[in-house]
């Protein structure tokens, strides 16, 4: 199986501020709620988050097949992106928070060449709400790929693959985030039967001097061998990992070694 998009052009994705609904959760909490309600509606309404492009490389011969998007977000306080997400998800928020990020990285489409394909997180969640759909209004399916977390439990497999056939069969890929790390396991791989199976970090930053590790990166290379799917490793850093991957078979792979997240010009 192959990473690389269809290689035809897709059309501009715009969505107005409309796509964004903020819902009010219906407990309103104290003073510390409140304030943190307040900062995630300040990002909500005005769109305080910049998407940056990290590069998904083929090991062999370094070909970029494809870019995660990352969310930055210039509101205070200054903290790691996933603790604004956390908050989102507190105040009852998590969603609409999710839909902008997804906007905003969609945005960036059409400045990548044809043949590289747009990885977005969402979670599973997200994936079940009637308003994904929303976003991705014009977007051509084929150069998409969701990424869903294994952080974030699944309580129900049957509405999430229901939710994701029909945008399976629009051409969109599934990757499972975070392999070896949470909720995922083989069992949370199968359920899900991703087209992509993403390493966790942690897998990558031991495989180059631990046979755990290593022995884990080979059961998940054979595994994906025999379902058809792909292993990107996420978190390469270092030359032996580099090293140490494609020994045993990953065919593809991110980190700073390869490529850190830039901001690409709009065009």
């Amino acid at each position: 199986m192959s990473l690389a998009g269809s290689g035809r052009t897709s059309s501009k994705v715009t969505a107005g501020p409309a796509s964004i609904r903020i819902v009010e959760p219906r407990d309103s909490g104290g003073a510390d709620m409140i304030a943190a309600r307040a900062r995630v509606r300040d990002v909500l309404e005005h769109e305080k988050i910049t998407t940056y492009l990290q590069p998904i490389v083929q090991l062999r011969g370094r070909k970029v097949v494809g870019v995660e998007a990352l969310s930055r977000f210039s509101a205070t306080p200054v903290r790691p992106p996933n603790e604004w997400f956390v908050e989102a998800v507190a105040v009852g928020l998590g969603e609409e928070l999710e839909l902008l990020a997804i906007k905003s990285a969609l945005s960036l489409l059409d400045t990548l060449p044809s043949n590289v394909y747009l990885s977005v997180n969402v979670s599973p969640v997200t994936v079940v709400a009637a308003s994904l759909g929303l976003c991705f209004w014009g977007t051509q399916w084929s150069r998409v790929v969701l990424e869903i977390t294994e952080h974030a439990a699944v309580r129900d497999y049957v509405a999430l693959n229901e939710a994701i056939a029909p945008l399976k069969e629009l051409g969109a890929r599934l990757a499972v985030d975070d392999a070896g790390a949470g909720f995922a396991s083989l069992r949370h791989i199968l359920s899900v039967a991703p087209d992509i199976i993403k390493l966790d970090i942690a897998m990558t930053r031991e495989v180059a001097t631990d046979r755990g590790s290593r022995a884990m990166v080979a059961a998940l290379v054979s595994f994906a061998r025999e379902s058809g799917a792909v292993v990107v490793a996420e978190g390469i850093e270092t030359k032996e990992q580099l090293r140490a991957l494609s020994d045993l078979g990953v065919g593809y792979g991110q980190g700073y070694l390869l490529g850190r997240p830039t901001r690409p010009l709009e065009g």
